[in-house]
C-alpha cells in the first residue's frame, strides 16, 4: 500500500509541476526546483506521464478554453493555465484512485539462455532449479495460479519444488505438468523429448493433431487427454505423427550436467548431433553407410578431438581436420 500511494504523490507532484512551468512569469529558482525534483527517475517518469495524458487533452475541446500560454522550453504550445489547472487536477485525482484501487501487477517475465558448451542453473522463487544445457533459452513467468516456463530451444533438466499451484512447461507444442518432480526437456528442432527422472508428470498437446501411427506408437487421442510418465520413461513427440514412449535409466538423463554423454547402440549420426550441440568445432559425416553404423561409449561433452581419436579405435574411419570441423570418412589413415 505505502509504494501506491508513493506512486499516486509523485503523479500529484508532476501535475503541479507541469501547471506550474506553463506560466510565463515561471521563475529560474522554480525551474532549478523542478529540474532537481526531475532528477529521480521515477518523479521524471511520472512528469512524462503527465504530460503526455495532458497533451492529449489539448488536442480536445479543452486547448481551446483561453489564449495559449508558454510551456517549458523544447515542448511547444499546450493548454490555458486555468484549464490545464483544472484538467491537472481532475488527473491527479483519477490517477491517485487508479493506483490505490489497481491490484498488484503480475511481475515481469525471465528470460535465461545459455551460448553453445555453456551450462546454467537458475534458482527460481520457490526453490525450484533449472539447468539449462548447451545452447538453451526459455522463458520464466510465475502468478499466482501457476508457474509457467517456455522452453524456446534446447535442453533443461528440472527439479520442482511441491507447491499449491501447478508447474507447467510448454515446449514445442506441449504442455509437460507436475507439482513435485524432476524432470528433462529437450526441444530439437522438429521435435520434444520428456524424460522423467523422479516423481510423475502429465504431457499434453497444446495445439497440433497427431496424424499417423508408428510401431510402438501411443494412440493418437492419448496425448490430447495426456500422458501419465513414470521414472525412466522417456516420450518423443514429432509434428504430425503420434508420440513413442521408451525407457531409459534414468540416472542417464541428468548426465550431461556432468559433462558427459552416454551412449548405447546408437547411430553415428545420432551420436554427432548430439555431440556438435555442445561444440562451435563441428564433426561432419558424408557416408551414409558410416552414418548409419552404431556405436556405445561414455565421451565427454564438447571434446570433439577426443571423441574422433576414441572413434579411429573401434571403426576403421579417417579423420580430415578442418579449419572449423572434423570430416569423418571410411578407411584407416
Amino acid at each position: 500500500m505505502a509504494d501506491k500511494r508513493d506512486e499516486a504523490e509523485r503523479r500529484e507532484a508532476a501535475a503541479f509541476w507541469f501547471a506550474e512551468l506553463q506560466a510565463a512569469d515561471v521563475t529560474p529558482a522554480a525551474w532549478e526546483s523542478f529540474l532537481e525534483w526531475e532528477q529521480d527517475p521515477a518523479n521524471a517518469a511520472a512528469y512524462r506521464e503527465i504530460e503526455a495524458t495532458l497533451g492529449v487533452l489539448d488536442q480536445t475541446s479543452l486547448s481551446r478554453a483561453g489564449a495559449l500560454s508558454e510551456t517549458r522550453p523544447g515542448r511547444g504550445r499546450g493548454l490555458a493555465l486555468p484549464a490545464l489547472a483544472a484538467a491537472a487536477a481532475v488527473l491527479v485525482l483519477a490517477a491517485t484512485a487508479l493506483t490505490l484501487r489497481s491490484p498488484a501487477r503480475e511481475p515481469a517475465p525471465l528470460t535465461y539462455a545459455t551460448a553453445i558448451g555453456e551450462q546454467q542453473a537458475v534458482t527460481l522463487e520457490d526453490g525450484s532449479v533449472i539447468t539449462l544445457n548447451t545452447d538453451t533459452r526459455l522463458t520464466v513467468v510465475y502468478s499466482k495460479t501457476e508457474r509457467l516456463i517456455r522452453l524456446t530451444q534446447g535442453e533443461a533438466l528440472f527439479e520442482v519444488e511441491h507447491a499449491d499451484r501447478p508447474f507447467r512447461v510448454e515446449a514445442g507444442g506441449t504442455a509437460t505438468r507436475a507439482l513435485g518432480t524432476e524432470f528433462d526437456i529437450h526441444a530439437k528442432e522438429n521435435a520434444v523429448s520428456v524424460t522423467l527422472i523422479r516423481g510423475s508428470v502429465r504431457v499434453t498437446e497444446l495445439a497440433q493433431e497427431l496424424l499417423t501411427q508408428q510401431p510402438g506408437a501411443i494412440p493418437e487421442e492419448s496425448l490430447q487427454e495426456g500422458i501419465v510418465l513414470k521414472p525412466g520413461d522417456r516420450l518423443d513427440i514429432l509434428p504430425g505423427k503420434a508420440p513413442i514412449r521408451s525407457t531409459i535409466d534414468p540416472a542417464r538423463a541428468g548426465k550431461w550436467r556432468e559433462g558427459i554423454l552416454q551412449f548405447d547402440n546408437t547411430t553415428l549420426a545420432d551420436a554427432i548431433a548430439e555431440l556438435n550441440r555442445y561444440s562451435t568445432t563441428k564433426l561432419r559425416i558424408e557416408d551414409e553407410a558410416l552414418a548409419a553404423e552404431r556405436i556405445s561409449g561414455t565421451f565427454p561433452a564438447g571434446k570433439q578431438e577426443d571423441f574422433v581419436e576414441s572413434l579411429k579405435l573401434y571403426l576403421p574411419v579417417r579423420v580430415v581436420k578442418r579449419a572449423d570441423s572434423f570430416l569423418i570418412t571410411t578407411g584407416a589413415e
